[in-house]
């Protein structure tokens, strides 16, 4: 009864992680000008990519704005484009990837029911200005990837309501920024994948609060054991590194569900897989370096897994 209960809750997850989508704090069509009868069914209105200055003349004129993409506009006037939109009391998602961005202006204030924002590709950004004029808002959501940031300033701590932080394609090193992040109470999912780590900090068990690890597409050949003290972690995505073995403390972990470690250089499953105890339930270990016999070994260990697969595009 007690398996029945994990695999359901499982499938579950499983289903959660496949329709999981940022920006989507609701659903409609999303619009990509500001035009005649339409005008009062956007709630979603992409502006991306327009060589803008200036916002339409009639976005005022909309009823419901929710979600506003401004990204790649970098001629666009980010104090005068906030002024117009803060008739949008609404708004809850502001996409600001690729405006060669510096500041966020003070006014960005007035989004008081703001939760999502990405500044992808704003590698100018002022970090420690940004986070302090957002903690001013109800962010859960941000976007902070491809930025050249190597730490993250002591400020983000005063994000409090934040829960999903993609810090993907950087290079964040720095062990004193993940014993920041362990101070953001609802923190839930963190991205750190492309950041070129060889090793992870000890300070990474730090992030005792988070269910989702993205750590794939980085140099990684070890995980410490520190991690066993993450204790909420449901699910470890470590695909495309250079490990060698399947990491041992993945059997240690306390509540490890799911694990995707697929493309990496493993050859062999370690004993401690027979003969621990685990809730792991979930492994996909696709396009590693298995014999066809270590293969057959494994499906024995991990006999009874929800989800187990072990696709290869060329056996040892």
């Amino acid at each position: 009864m007690r398996n029945n209960i994990r695999y359901i809750f499982l499938s579950i997850l499983i289903c959660l992680c496949a329709g999981c989508s940022t920006y989507t704090a609701f659903y409609s069509k999303t619009h990509k000008e500001v035009v005649g009868e339409n005008i009062l069914k956007i709630h979603r209105l992409d502006l991306s990519n327009q060589n803008l200055t200036q916002l339409p003349a009639n976005i005022e004129q909309i009823k419901d704005l929710r979600m506003i993409n401004l990204s790649n506009n970098p001629d666009l006037d980010l104090s005068n484009t906030f002024e117009r939109l803060s008739v949008h009391t609404n708004l809850e998602v502001l996409i600001l990837d690729s405006l060669d961005i510096n500041i966020i202006p003070e006014s960005i204030s007035q989004f008081k029911n703001l939760k999502q924002i990405s500044l992808a590709h704003n590698t100018d950004l002022l970090m420690d200005v940004t986070l302090s004029r957002l903690s001013e808002l109800p962010i859960e959501f941000i976007n902070l990837a491809n930025n050249k940031l190597t730490e993250l300033p002591e400020n983000i701590i005063n994000l409090t309501s934040l829960k999903d932080l993609n810090l993907s394609y950087n290079n964040i090193k720095d062990p004193k920024t993940y014993k920041l992040l362990g101070q953001l109470p609802k923190l839930y999912s963190l991205w750190i994948d492309h950041n070129e780590l060889e090793t992870l900090p000890a300070t990474i068990c730090n992030l005792k609060q988070i269910r989702f690890l993205y750590i794939d597409h980085n140099n990684l050949a070890y995980i410490p054991d520190s991690m066993i003290d993450m204790k909420k972690l449901w699910v470890i995505h470590a695909g495309y590194n250079k490990f060698k073995k399947l990491p041992t403390v993945f059997a240690k972990m306390k509540v490890l569900l799911m694990v995707h470690i697929n493309n990496n250089e493993i050859t062999t499953i370690p004993k401690i897989y027979e003969t621990q105890k685990y809730p792991l339930a979930g492994l996909l270990l696709d396009n590693n370096a298995f014999s066809k016999e270590e293969v057959e070994r494994a499906k024995q260990i991990f006999n009874g897994f929800f989800l187990l697969s072990f696709e290869q595009t060329v056996y040892k």
